[in-house]
């Protein structure tokens, strides 16, 4: 709906409500007024969140989130004199219970409340109802009251005329009648014009109803005025009664389901919405106006619906949805950024997450917003030619950027960056970032696949997120759900029972209901084609767009149709096995050595067939984990981690899990629950035996720190927790994290030896007593690891060297020379051993220092390393061993091929005339 004022002179300010989720008394207001203005909310209307929500909470309160819509404000996000933060309850903002889920607001005086300025012109009124308290089954913390469509409530201040039939633009049929109803706050002469021509008027009154019926197909535009004393108002609503759906070929021949880039002017849009009668683009580029100029074509042959769209301005952004049977407001299911009308407005509230973030066509539209852009910039790459690390030597990080960063933004973790390298990091395995829905997620409720959440960041950086990793070696892995998405996904959308708030039974891409026992959300019909050939080319785009490196996949076990209960879903199931490998395949075509793992949990035979065709799979060893850092052997054994093939991705923690130090802070034995000093020193053993068994290892977030908030605090596990990098300014927490550091980078400095190395490993559950064990045997690397995971009872180890001479401790650095390989060590409680047969130099292997802008990469490889300068003239260049020994040198030279050279860790030093700069090098 559009309005607008012809103002001559201003003399009253009235407030009016026509939602009816919120009324005022008195509903006519002058400027000047000095009394009270009561603001009544109806808890049943609108959204009906805190519907009943004294018998949830008998001494429950409501807050009224409020503020006002001025003459300074750019759009209806722009509020002005809102409360500094959500959650405030200051008692301003209190509500009296009237009874029958009525609640009441009083402002005493409307500048004194807001704090206006003497310039400052009130247009709207803008509210959130909200539960005082905290409600975490909400997953939002509160319970929310707001207007239909989980919109804002507004309420207009000042003289204003409005269509209350029809409420906003759409389309009808021909012949079919349209009732008119206007309606105005103070007596005036009313008029209503059907495309310049007047049909009614009134004299004198509130309100005017009248009837209209369409003639013909065509664009007609009401307009409603109002006059009183020397002022005009208007509201326009306009309504499209479709032409005939033409047919016809998409035009171009190849384009694509979605947005299909022609040139800088020019785009294709083609839509799949079997079995619909028409569609209609609305968007920026027709004011939202549904007109049949936007009406899609029908191509015959596959029966998709299309649009051409010409004169687009080069570099322009715009926002557009399909308009379907004239009642479902669709964004398109591969757009590349979404605009959101509910979340999008508090991305940028306590600092700047995303700048110049486009702002959403607030009163022109509802729901999410689709955009397409020509001639958008590319992304400028530095990393062009990134080696994906050994799969099956990776260590990979798990973790969720809300939490990551007391700034919960992409740029924040882009500092920390060179901590993870430094930690020996491999990989990192974000969990969710595809646009899913509200700001504070842990991202498995997606609504749109092919968009990054803006919660983070922009697509740029994204996109220099990943540079960065790749910059420092390390792989990138996106955490995707493709099990289920909410009801904002337009496939969702187009075929929905609202009866029953779940997909139609006619809907072809999802399921009325889950087969299997795990629902969550909308869940996916994966053996329609339709909904593989979307993910295929999801999974594809990732790797081509923003240079991804693998794909965690969430809930595989409900990959089917076939029908399961709880004892039976994880049997073997062919079907499920062919759905992943079609997904898989298609991941490869993009990258051949794409990382793919899948959060399965099904029959082992299952599992190993999936592992057969080369794709990875999540193991849970959380339990064992737990039990050994509370010092008890209960059920503690490690054992599952070591798998053949290498193909199980292991890890003693996960965003789904109890951390392993909470539990032994809240159930430690003796001394471990007491003592932080004790309990953080047991944090190296727990990385060591779970990172240097073989395989790709994985570790949640802090980890390394001994993290130990519960999954549960703050309110719920998907909550928000504490970023924890504060302690790292604890000494005993620093020397964990120190200890891991050098424990992990071994793997990074040694991968030949970890990949094609002889194991020997005692850590089931029987080796608790006598310590346990990893010895690993090769020519670049020998290694023993120890440790005794008991609480209070000190052990003699038996490290079985594999030689006599020299070994030396990896934590300490110091020497210890093996006469008899028989030898036993004396260990104390918690206490970790790991010794090797070659002094690990980690001073010298300090992580890449930019030093006279020098930058190299990739920095793991088998082949070339590249080094560049954008001010300085590269002299020499110079490759070491770790033994000292130069075993490559180039005079002016940018490139150093290492590809003939043994895998293991190597030094790079650069020399210009500003300095020298070393770096270190993996050959893998």
């Amino acid at each position: 709906m559009r309005k607008s004022t012809l103002t001559i002179l201003i003399l009253l300010l009235t407030v009016m409500s026509w939602s009816q989720v919120a009324t005022t008394v008195p509903t006519y207001i002058p400027t000047d007024y000095a009394d009270a203005i009561n603001i009544i909310f109806d808890a049943t209307k609108g959204t009906a969140g805190l519907k009943d929500y004294l018998t949830k909470n008998a001494a429950g309160t409501v807050y009224a989130h409020i503020g006002v819509i001025t003459n300074a404000s750019t759009s209806d996000t722009d509020w002005k004199h809102a409360p500094s933060k959500w959650g405030d309850n200051s008692a301003k903002y209190k509500c009296t219970s009237l009874g029958n889920n009525k609640w009441q607001l009083t402002i005493s005086n409307m500048k004194d409340y807001f704090g206006l300025g003497s310039t400052e012109v009130v247009r709207k009124l803008a509210i959130v109802f909200r539960s005082g308290e905290y409600y975490p089954t909400t997953g939002t913390a509160y319970l929310e009251g707001k207007d239909t469509g989980s919109k804002d409530i507004f309420i207009t201040v000042g003289y204003a005329v409005e269509f209350i039939t029809p409420a906003t633009d759409g389309t009808s049929t021909n012949g079919a009648k349209q009732t008119l109803k206007i309606s105005t706050t103070l007596s005036s002469a009313l008029n209503i014009k059907v495309n310049g021509t007047s049909i009614a008027t009134r004299t004198d009154s509130t309100s005017l109803i009248t009837s209209y019926t369409f003639p013909a197909t065509g664009d007609y535009q009401f307009i409603a005025s109002a006059t009183t004393n020397t002022t005009t108002v208007y509201d326009t609503v306009n309504v499209c009664v479709p032409n005939a759906v033409t047919t016809g070929a998409v035009e171009p021949s190849n384009a694509q389901l979605g947005i299909n880039y022609i040139d800088n002017n020019t785009v294709t849009l083609v839509l799949d919405a079997p079995n619909k009668t028409n569609v209609l683009l609305i968007g920026s580029m027709n004011n939202w106006i549904p007109q049949n100029a936007y009406q899609l074509k029908k191509d015959p042959s596959t029966g998709y619906w299309w649009i051409k769209l010409t004169g687009l301005t080069a570099g322009k952004l715009y926002g557009f949805q399909y308009l379907v049977d004239g009642t479902i407001k669709a964004s398109d299911p591969y757009t590349e950024l979404a605009l959101d009308p509910w979340n999008d407005q508090w991305i940028n509230y306590n600092g700047t997450i995303y700048p110049n973030l486009p702002a959403y066509p607030t009163g022109k539209t509802t729901g999410l917003v689709a955009t397409l852009q020509t001639a958008k910039t590319a992304y400028s790459w530095e990393v062009t030619n990134f080696a994906t690390p050994s799969r099956e030597n990776m260590v990979i990080y798990e973790l969720l950027l809300r939490d990551f960063t007391s700034e919960k933004s992409l740029a924040a973790a882009i500092t920390k960056l060179d901590y993870l390298k430094n930690l020996g990091i491999t990989a990192i395995e974000l969990m969710p970032v595809q646009e899913f829905e509200g700001n504070n997620s842990w991202g498995y409720n997606p609504s749109l696949y092919f968009a990054p959440d803006k919660a983070y960041g922009n697509s740029d950086m994204y996109k220099k997120f990943v540079d960065e990793c790749h910059k420092r070696g390390i792989a990138v892995i996106l955490d995707i759900v493709l099990n289920h998405s909410t009801g904002l996904h337009p496939f969702a959308m187009l075929f929905w029972d609202s009866a029953n708030s779940r997909p139609a039974s006619n809907n072809p891409w999802m399921n009325v209901t889950a087969p299997h026992p795990y629902s969550v959300l909308n869940d996916f019909n994966h053996s329609y084609s339709g909904t593989r050939e979307y993910f295929k080319r999801m999974v594809k785009y990732w790797i081509n767009e923003y240079k991804v490196d693998g794909y965690r996949l969430d809930l595989t076990k409900g990959l089917t149709q076939t029908s399961s209960t709880e004892s039976t879903a994880s049997a073997y199931d062919q079907s499920r096995i062919d759905i992943l490998t079609d997904y898989y395949n298609a991941a490869k075509e993009a990258k051949s050595d794409v990382m793919f793992i899948l959060e399965h949990f099904c029959d082992y035979s299952e599992e190993a067939a999936l592992a057969a065709k080369g794709m990875y799979l999540w193991r849970n060893s959380n339990n064992a984990y737990s039990q050994a850092a509370t010092g008890f052997q209960s059920s503690s054994d490690f054992s599952g981690m070591i798998t053949s093939p290498r193909q199980w991705v292991g890890y003693a923690e996960s965003h789904d899990e109890e951390r392993n130090f909470f539990k032994a802070k809240t159930y430690g034995d003796g001394i471990i629950k007491t003592d932080s000093i004790v309990r953080i020193g047991r944090v190296p053993l727990n990385i060591a035996f779970s990172t240097l068994l073989p395989g790709p290892k994985m570790m949640w977030e802090f980890g390394e720190m001994g993290f130990d908030y519960s999954i549960d605090s703050n309110g719920g596990r998907t909550n928000p927790k504490p970023a924890a990098w504060g302690l790292l300014n604890l000494t005993h927490r620093k020397a964990a994290a120190d200890a891991c550091a050098k424990i992990i980078s071994l793997r990074k400095m040694y991968p030949t030896a970890f990949t094609q190395g002889t194991y020997s490993t005692q850590v089931g559950y029987s080796d608790w007593s006598a310590g346990r064990r990893i010895a690993l045997a090769h020519n670049d690397l020998n290694m023993v690891a120890l440790g005794n995971f008991q609480s209070s009872t000190a052990i003699l180890g038996n490290p079985g060297f594999s030689k006599t001479g020299l070994w030396y401790n990896l934590l300490t650095g110091q020497s210890m020379y093996v006469a008899n390989t028989s030898m036993t060590i004396s260990m104390q409680p918690g206490e970790l051993l790991i010794y090797t047969d070659r002094q690990i130099n980690f001073t010298n292997a300090v992580e890449n220092p930019v030093v006279a802008n020098v930058h190299v990469f990739p920095t793991i490889t088998n082949s070339t390393v590249y080094i560049t300068s954008e001010t300085e003239q590269v002299k020499s260049v110079k490759l070491y061993s770790l033994q000292g020994h130069e075993v490559n040198f180039e005079r002016n030279n940018n490139e150093v091929n290492i590809s003939g050279l043994r895998n293991g860790l190597y030094l790079l030093e650069v020399n210009t005339d500003a300095g020298k700069a070393v770096f270190k090098i993996v050959k893998e």
